[in-house]
């Protein structure tokens, strides 16, 4: 490969991985695991990257990257059940409750604008969690990262009217639980 392709490649993934790390967090709840998920994404990705074209890398990007969380999601669940049937699991389960934090800091603002901030972003994100895995993908690649409906549509392997429908019942879900501030 070329320098150049490579100097694109070190570009696309310079600009992905903080809006990628902040979804993924979302997901996971857990930083540190969501770092962990990331990585392997971009190893992925970087292994994949050769046979796209550049203007497809986002999408490819993507794909993998929940493939990574819906691995993980679906190993979490598995570990889960077992505790439930062993009285005493040897699994280590952590604590999924970790704050997140956002690596890049904001402007300095008031405590009590600090606090309805930290409140908003808090309902968000439990509201967030309590979607279905697919409704929860649509509104963060839609909404959140800003990927038009056939980029979604290709990043969850779904048609275009899938994507719609999973935003359109998310979006519900939402308003139902944070009113019209979902809209803004």
């Amino acid at each position: 490969m070329s320098p150049d392709w490579h100097a694109k490649l070190d570009l696309f993934l310079r600009g992905v991985r903080t809006p990628a790390l902040k979804m993924t967090v979302l997901r996971v709840r857990d930083e540190e695991l969501a770092l962990d998920l990331l990585q392997e994404a971009m190893i992925g990705f970087v292994a994949a990257a050769r046979r796209f074209e550049e203007d497809a890398w986002q999408r490819l990007f993507y794909r993998i990257l929940l493939r990574r969380i819906t691995d993980w999601q679906r190993k979490r669940g598995w570990r889960e059940r077992i505790a439930r049937i062993l009285p005493f699991s040897a699994l280590g389960e952590g604590d999924d409750g970790g704050e997140a934090r956002d690596p890049e800091g904001e402007p300095a603002a008031s405590a009590q604008d600090c606090h309805a901030a930290d409140a908003l972003a808090e309902a968000l994100e439990q509201a967030l969690q309590r979607l279905p895995a697919r409704q929860q993908e649509a509104w963060l690649l839609r909404q959140w990262q800003g990927l038009s409906v056939q980029e979604a549509a290709a990043a969850m392997g779904c048609s275009e009217g899938s994507v719609k429908t999973h935003l359109s019942r998310a979006m519900r879900a939402l308003r139902e639980q944070l009113g019209d501030w979902i809209d803004e």
